[in-house]
């Protein structure tokens, strides 16, 4: 048995934990819903409307093509290409609200594209879901992408009005 001190070395440092990958972040990514009316409390809309038809009844737009184009013009305002503004009267309030806050964080961090790509709807699956209620999914490209989205459409005074909205 030796009687020779041990020696002390010094730890090793400790080796950094590798990051994981971070994506990049997609500005066309989105995902709202409105919030549910809970059951007893009457809206504004659900009151009867007098109004001057003049004998003629309007008929609602086919779904399939009303959800493609609000599909479009959604992503068209997610890259920055159109105001939110044009889109207030075809969302409901809660969806147009975080689509408004989305492409303004998408235009602060990404900016205005100098160059917009084309962005079109390839194919609509619309799906009835009761009377007056639709959920469509959508093919779009968005020039560099082919994305899925999916779209809720409710009649809202005789009009579709999108009340979820998801574009992956």
């Amino acid at each position: 048995m030796s009687t020779a001190p041990a020696l002390d070395y010094p730890a090793a440092a400790p080796r950094p934990v590798p990051a994981a990958p971070q994506d990049r972040w997609d500005r066309l990514r989105f995902d709202a819903c409105a919030a549910e009316t809970p059951p007893g409390v009457a809206e504004e809309d659900h009151a009867p409307r007098l109004v001057w038809s003049n004998g003629r009844t309007a008929e609602r737009p086919d779904p399939a093509e009303w959800a493609g184009v609000i599909v479009r013009a959604s992503a068209e305002t997610l890259l920055g290409m159109r105001p939110a503004a044009q889109l207030s009267r075809w969302l409901d309030p809660a969806v147009w609200t975080a689509l408004n806050r989305r492409a303004t964080l998408g235009v602060q961090i990404a900016g205005r594209p100098r160059r917009p790509r084309a962005v079109a709807v390839r194919r609509v699956h619309p799906c009835e879901v009761t009377d007056g209620v639709w959920e469509c999914s959508v093919v779009l490209d968005d020039g560099t992408r082919v994305r899925a989205a999916a779209v809720r459409l409710e009649d809202h005074r005789g009009r579709w009005r999108a009340t979820a909205v998801r574009i992956g």
